[in-house]
C-alpha cells in the first residue's frame, strides 16, 4: 500500500509557479503606487510601475473584483482608481 499524499514529499514545478509570482509582484507594484501616490489613472500607474497599460488595466480589473481597488472619479477622460477602505 502506498503512503498517504500528506506524508509524501510533493514536488512543485517552479516553472508553473513563475507566472503566479510575477502576477503577485506586478499587483504589489500597483498597490504600492496607490498607497504612495493616492488615487491614480491607468496611465499614471503604468508610468510609475513601468508596466504596459494593458497589463495595468488587467490587474486593476482583478483588484476591483477582489475588492482591493475602487473607482473614485475621472481625470483627463480616464477613470481614477484608489485602494478600497
Amino acid at each position: 500500500m502506498s503512503e498517504p499524499i500528506s506524508t509524501k514529499m510533493r514536488k512543485v514545478d517552479k516553472a508553473k509557479l513563475k507566472p503566479i509570482y510575477e502576477r503577485n509582484r506586478e499587483r504589489g507594484l500597483i498597490i504600492r503606487e496607490l498607497k504612495t501616490r493616492g488615487p491614480s489613472t491607468i496611465a499614471e500607474l503604468s508610468e510609475a510601475t513601468r508596466l504596459e497599460v494593458g497589463k495595468v488595466l488587467e490587474h486593476i480589473i482583478a483588484l476591483r473584483q477582489f475588492g482591493r481597488v475602487t473607482t473614485t472619479g475621472e481625470r483627463d477622460n480616464e477613470f481614477v482608481y484608489a485602494l478600497s477602505k
